[in-house]
């Protein structure tokens, strides 16, 4: 995989490796806030379009012995 540093600016357009570093750099420069405000935008997403299902439990525990 080619190297990056992470302060310099990766190249946004060129070979799939080249992608690849310019993902890699971006996570780096986000914040864990960032990163979690992120992933709750793509949840709600996926559940408003349909293409995750919201878990529910079934309401059948197991018996305890």
């Amino acid at each position: 995989m080619t190297e990056f540093d992470p302060n310099t600016t990766p190249e946004a357009w060129g070979t799939f490796q080249d992608a690849e570093v310019l993902r890699r750099w971006s996570f780096l420069k986000r914040t864990p806030e960032q990163r979690l405000e992120w992933l709750i935008a793509v949840l709600e997403i996926g559940y408003a379009s349909g293409a995750i299902k919201p878990r529910r439990p079934t309401g059948e525990f197991p018996e305890s012995s």
